[in-house]
């Protein structure tokens, strides 16, 4: 009788298990098999059904780890395609940032190239206005001659003076004429075309104190400047550019020489004065090409971003 009570309280104790349904379903053919086990009253069809039990749960199982392992290879195969997925749009944010910046730097550079282009026409339409200005002289002075030889004679004989002091009086008229002060700027304009900037310089200073009502002096104090700012000698330019900007307001260079002059003040460092400078250019000269340079050159300013500022933002 102990016995069989013991047997009771375990079925039970089973009973109670049978309540989940996962148990009860893997499970139940089990139990039942050992409760009729238990009471040894089990027939053999019943042992034979719990036994295809058994093994169709074995069957299922086995299904269940097989699709338990399909479903972790395509977990691992979506997890490899979303990796390549995340690497590839990493790579083409780093094309795109990459882009941006060549973009910005192309920019620059076609400012950079269009300056240089607009300097160099500037340079050779002077040479050439020069050059049609010397021919002009020449015509005259082979004129002159043309018309002195034929008074020569008559020139001699009224002059009252010694050999001596005329041939003084002739060098002193051709050391100061016309004629030096055409020769004298254009060996200055040869030597800053050859880059030689120190002597140059030296020369169209001359020429603005010994000519200084010559229709070049306004050309020789712009081009002083231009001396300067080749050798980078920006707080010397400022100045040049100034002497000649207050000499001569209203002068056909006063454009070039306030584009420089911003230009070297932002190469100082000063940007806030090279801004202003740029902007009272582009005011007073909208249509002009030196404004157009000023125009450009203040976009790269406001598009270039110092190192702190980049990384302020980063933060």
């Amino acid at each position: 009788m102990m016995n069989h009570g013991k047997i009771g309280t375990a079925i039970i104790g089973f009973r109670s298990l049978l309540h989940c349904a996962a148990v009860r379903r893997f499970l139940l053919p089990v139990l039942s098999l050992f409760a009729l086990t238990l009471y040894g009253c089990a027939t053999g069809s019943e042992m034979e059904t719990t036994k295809s039990n058994l093994a169709q749960l074995q069957v299922q199982s086995a299904g269940r780890e097989r699709e338990i392992a399909q479903l972790k290879d395509q977990m691992a195969t979506m997890q490899r395609d979303l990796n390549a997925i995340t690497a590839i749009r990493e790579s083409q944010s780093n094309l795109l940032s990459q882009t941006s910046d060549y973009s910005r730097e192309l920019q620059s550079l076609k400012g950079r190239f269009d300056e240089n282009k607009y300097f160099m026409d500037k340079t050779i339409k002077d040479l050439t206005s020069e050059i049609e200005l010397q021919k002009a002289r020449v015509t005259a002075l082979e004129n002159q001659l043309k018309e002195g030889k034929s008074q020569t004679s008559v020139e001699s004989k009224a002059i009252a003076k010694p050999a001596g002091e005329a041939a003084a009086a002739e060098a002193e008229t051709e050391a100061k004429g016309p004629e030096s002060a055409a020769k004298l700027y254009d060996e200055a304009h040869i030597a800053l075309k050859e880059k030689k900037y120190a002597d140059s310089r030296k020369m169209f200073t001359r020429f603005v104190k010994d000519y200084p009502k010559e229709g070049l002096t306004p050309n020789s104090y712009f081009w002083i400047g231009e001396t300067y700012y080749a050798e980078k000698k920006y707080e010397d330019a400022i100045l040049a550019y100034e002497d000649y900007l207050k000499k001569y307001p209203n002068h056909e260079k006063v454009k070039g020489a306030m584009l420089k002059q911003g230009y070297s003040f932002l190469e100082l460092g000063d940007k806030k004065t090279g801004k202003v400078i740029l902007e009272t250019l582009i005011e007073k000269y909208p249509k002009s090409n030196e404004a157009e340079l000023a125009r450009k050159r203040l976009k790269d300013l406001t598009s270039t971003k110092t190192p702190a500022q980049t990384s302020k933002k980063k933060k």
